[in-house]
C-alpha cells in the first residue's frame, strides 16, 4: 500500500476524479453486522484522515478503548491504531464528520492483510446512541446467535421465513427505518436446536 499524506494535499484530485453517482447499501440489523464482520470495536476518532499518494485508499487514526470480536484474528493484545476506507464516496468511502475526539464509536468491520477496513456500507455509530438493549449484544449476546441464526430482512411485502433458523426483521416494513423495534431492542436466538427467534435484550429496571 502507498505512503498516506495528509487528506488536504489530495482533496482537489479527488474532486476532479470522483464521479458524480454516490454508493448505496441496505443497513443491516446490529447482529448482521456483529456476525459478519471480523471485528467489533468501541473506539475514538483522533482527527482527520489521510490519503494515501495512489488515492485509493485513506486512513483514519483511532484510540482503541474495547474490543468485542477479533480476537481469535489478531490476538487478544490486539491494538488497533488506524481504520481504512476507499478514498471516494462512489465506492463506498467512509467519511467521518464529528470532530468530538472524545466521542467513542461502535465499528464493525472487515480485516486485509491484518488491517481494519469499513466502508459506507459498514456498521459505525456514537456507542452512546445504541440502545441500552443493543449494547448488550455487541459486548456479550449477538455472537451467540452467529452461527446457528440469522436475520432475514424484510422490506415489502410477500416476505416469509424460509428456514426455522431464520428470524423475519421487518423494521423498514413497519417503521419505514432500519432503527425500529427489532433493531433496537431484539436478537435472533437459539431457542432450541434447529430453531431460532427473537428475543428481548431490554435491560429491565430495578
Amino acid at each position: 500500500m502507498a505512503p498516506f499524506v495528509p487528506l488536504a494535499s489530495g482533496i482537489l484530485l479527488l474532486s476532479l476524479i470522483a464521479p458524480s453517482w454516490a454508493c448505496t447499501c441496505a443497513p443491516p440489523h446490529p447482529q448482521t453486522a456483529f456476525c459478519n464482520s471480523d471485528v467489533v470495536i468501541r473506539a475514538k476518532f483522533m482527527g482527520p484522515p489521510e490519503v494515501n499518494q495512489d488515492m485509493a485508499y485513506q486512513r483514519y487514526e483511532i484510540k482503541m478503548t474495547k474490543m468485542f470480536k477479533g480476537f481469535q484474528a489478531l490476538g487478544p493484545a490486539a491494538d488497533i491504531r488506524f481504520l481504512y476506507t476507499p478514498a471516494m464516496e462512489s465506492v463506498c468511502g467512509y467519511f467521518h464528520n464529528s470532530q468530538n475526539r472524545s466521542e467513542e464509536f461502535l465499528i464493525a468491520g472487515q480485516l486485509q492483510n491484518k488491517l481494519l477496513h469499513i466502508t459506507t456500507c459498514s456498521f459505525v455509530a456514537p456507542w452512546n446512541s445504541l440502545s441500552p438493549a443493543q449494547r448488550k449484544g455487541f459486548t456479550k449476546t449477538y455472537s451467540a446467535g452467529c452461527e446457528a441464526c440469522t436475520v432475514l430482512a424484510c422490506s415489502s411485502i410477500p416476505c416469509k421465513l424460509e428456514k426455522d433458523t431464520q428470524c423475519l426483521w421487518t423494521d423498514q416494513l413497519l417503521d419505514g427505518s432500519e432503527r425500529g423495534f427489532q433493531s433496537r431492542n431484539l436478537a435472533c436466538l437459539p431457542r432450541e436446536p434447529g430453531v431460532c427467534t427473537w428475543q428481548s435484550l431490554r435491560v429491565r429496571m430495578a
